[in-house]
């Protein structure tokens, strides 16, 4: 088969599933655009995507995404010197000397990052965090976590879940959270592995669904993480 041809036609593979599956809806649908223009507030959502980073690893989709949030949030330390004088947080940077004792650089390109792990490399790079497993959440509680969350300015949410249960190739994977819309009852998803999947509304009940599979490099359920910018003095 002609090797172009392969190419486009894995391509359509992939995107099927946001076609065929109800609870799952490309942003740049008509349907998907419905719901961004609902949104409340639009700024933090857009934020986000202006700083929208795609994972420079198969592995990378926790330094990709905590990049895009802290990016966001305008925590740009450490910036690479190559980027000097203008100050920017990237995937590489952000594997700073105590990161790196959490878990090395190599490391993380073979097996990513976990819930935990993540949230301690947040903190590490001066930002509050909460992290919260699907073990421990409640869906009415959560809606309500979140919508507090996502109304706040100074805050970003991560969510790491299981593409299994979404019928999306692959396993285990973490993205940013930019928007919930009420009348859908979904979260729009930017997914960092940009070259696979193009960010997509998902429905809440199918990614509680998906965070409740377990890490098996935790030995817990995935869940959410709470990223929170600390107030200057």
């Amino acid at each position: 088969m002609n090797g172009c041809l392969c190419r486009f036609l894995v391509v359509l593979v992939l995107l099927l599933p946001l076609s065929v599956r109800s609870e799952i809806i490309a942003l740049d649908s008509a349907e998907g655009a419905v719901r961004f223009q609902r949104l409340a507030d639009t700024r933090s959502a857009l934020s986000l995507l202006s700083h929208l980073e795609t994972e420079i690893y198969l592995t990378f989709c926790g330094p990709a995404s905590l990049a895009t949030a802290l990016n966001s949030l305008g925590v740009r330390e450490p910036s690479p010197a190559a980027f000097f004088p203008y100050r920017r947080l990237t995937q590489d940077s952000l594997f700073t000397e105590q990161n790196l004792r959490i878990k090395p650089f190599a490391a993380v390109q073979s097996s990513g990052l976990t819930l935990e792990q993540l949230a301690a490399f947040a903190r590490n790079l001066g930002v509050e965090t909460q992290a919260l497993h699907a073990d421990n959440l409640e869906l009415a509680g959560l809606r309500e976590r979140l919508l507090l969350a996502l109304r706040e300015p100074n805050t970003r949410v991560l969510v790491n879940y299981s593409r299994i249960p979404l019928g999306q190739e692959g396993d285990g994977h973490i993205s940013p959270v930019a928007g919930y819309d009420e009348a859908s009852d979904s979260l729009l998803v930017l997914d960092v592995a940009r070259y696979k999947y193009p960010p997509v509304w998902i429905a809440m009940s199918s990614l509680v669904a998906a965070m409740q599979r377990v890490d098996p490099d935790a030995g817990r359920p995935r869940g959410l993480l709470f990223l929170k910018r600390k107030e200057q003095p």
